[in-house]
């Protein structure tokens, strides 16, 4: 029997943005994140990051246009022109990211309403397959072209 694989979860997703304040304000206000740590580590290629706790210890790193964080392009983030929004996600490796809330609609027309984009509004879905779930889900494009999925879904069960 093999031991356990120290794996405590997900801890976080980075992001570059194209204007920090901007994207700390969207998550803070729009989203209901919070603030929890900014810090920087010029010697490491990071000029301001930004740690917001998405609940539960989980966090958005979010990084300044001039940071080249590890695993990110050297190249200018904010040099014109910028890729539109759909450029940037069918070129991304990362397709989108998921809250968790039990109203997709509600938290949809928040981030609308603070300048995201709507990519697919709220719908229920259901999947098949070994266990057939109900979801419902809606799609927007972030402040940085970031696709952002808001779904209600039952908690997937344990084996």
């Amino acid at each position: 029997m093999t031991a356990p694989v120290p794996n405590l979860g997900l801890d976080h997703i980075a992001l570059r943005t194209y204007d920090i304040d901007a994207s700390v304000r969207f998550y803070t206000e729009a989203l209901g994140f919070r603030f929890a740590h900014e810090w920087s580590a010029p010697e490491a290629g990071v000029n301001r990051c930004v740690f917001l706790d998405a609940g539960d210890d989980r966090v958005i790193e979010l990084f300044d246009a001039a940071s080249t964080p590890p695993g990110g392009s050297a190249r200018n983030f904010d040099a014109e022109p910028r890729p539109s929004d759909e450029e940037r996600a069918r070129a991304a490796t990362l397709v989108h990211f998921a809250i968790r809330t039990e109203e997709p609609a509600a938290l949809f027309q928040r981030a609308v309403a603070a300048g995201a984009r709507p990519l697919m509004t709220p719908a229920r879905i259901e999947t098949k397959g070994v266990t057939a779930m109900t979801l419902e889900v809606g799609f927007v494009y972030g402040p940085n072209g970031e696709v952002i999925e808001f779904i209600k879904r039952p908690r997937l069960q344990q084996s």
